[in-house]
């Protein structure tokens, strides 16, 4: 999953953090970095599109640049810079060209990330992209000054929390979780939304303990340590309270289901994991994008590397 990652930067703090965490990605090998500029038009007229990219922004793309060489010496890093009307079609459409298997987006900064905050690009990517997306997060502190962001990398993999309806995509999720190395240990979630009377609740729930037991241990096949919990109410709500409860290091959730899950990209259950938790989320694609063309879409009218 990690292999070749995609992080869209507006140069804030925040995001050089960031990207200081990615450089430590387990499996990392390539990473886009992307700076994505808004249209901006000529006001004299014409419709003319004119370029907003300053030679100080350019310096600032190089340095992070050679930032993530210098603190990964094996790690390949390529530099992209796009025009766009359509700033999240911007980052779905670089990393589908750049052969992405993972795009990461910030939760705090300046510019295009502090839409995020807002819901309107991180929702908007995850509702379009058919790449695994990671919203990444640093604790918030108490210190002398105040409360502040924790800028110290977490181990990503280290405590996963993996919420699962048992559907063919959750399926899939798992099946990937088998496959990524690193892993320290895996909390599985299943939770109970709904139930006719008491006594059909109670058996929804002990076949829920009984399915995520069954998956532990055939996690627990590979080495993993598994832990299964089952909880009942708001999925959303359960979720970010239990990644609470038990400090996890992500939360790794499948995008899609035939249960609950299949909200998640339509509704605010994913508006309240992906925005409320306070720990990264992992947003699971179970499909594979296809590498297309280097071709000028009609929201992005240039882009170019920056040595």
């Amino acid at each position: 999953m990690f292999e070749k990652v995609l992080f869209a930067t507006d140069f804030s703090d925040y995001a050089k953090k960031t990207l200081d965490c990615i450089a430590g990605f387990p499996g990392i090998a390539e990473v886009i970095l992307l700076h994505v500029l808004e249209e901006a038009r000529n006001p004299r007229g014409g419709g003319e599109i004119i370029e907003t990219f300053t030679p100080d922004e350019r310096n600032l793309l190089r340095e992070e640049r050679h930032r993530l060489e210098s603190l990964n010496k094996s790690l390949k890093v390529i530099t992209r810079v796009k025009t766009s009307s359509d700033i999240p079609g911007a980052i779905i459409e670089t990393a589908e060209e750049n052969g992405a298997t993972l795009i990461v987006v910030g939760a705090r900064g300046n510019s295009i990330v502090e839409g995020i905050l807002l819901g309107s690009v991180s929702v908007a990517i995850v509702r379009r992209s058919k790449i695994t997306v990671l919203v990444m997060r640093h604790r918030i502190i108490e210190g002398l000054e105040g409360r502040a962001h924790d800028m110290s990398c977490p181990m990503i993999l280290s405590r996963i929390l993996c919420p699962i309806d048992f559907s063919l995509c959750s399926d899939r999720a798992i099946t990937l979780l088998r496959t990524t190395k690193g892993i320290g240990q895996i909390i599985l979630l299943h939770v109970v939304s709904h139930g006719e009377s008491k006594a059909e609740l109670e058996t929804m729930i002990g076949e829920a303990k009984g399915k995520l037991e069954a998956i532990g241990e055939d996690l627990s096949l590979s080495s993993v340590n598994v832990k299964t919990v089952v909880k009942k109410g708001n999925p959303g709500s359960e979720i970010v309270r239990i990644a609470g409860e038990e400090d996890v290091s992500v939360i790794w959730i499948s995008s899609l289901g035939k249960g609950w899950f299949r909200e998640l990209l339509l509704g605010s259950t994913a508006y309240d994991v992906a925005m409320n938790a306070k720990q990264p989320v992992i947003i699971v694609r179970t499909t594979r994008a296809k590498k297309i063309p280097q071709a000028p879409s009609a929201s992005s009218h240039y882009r170019y590397d920056v040595a």
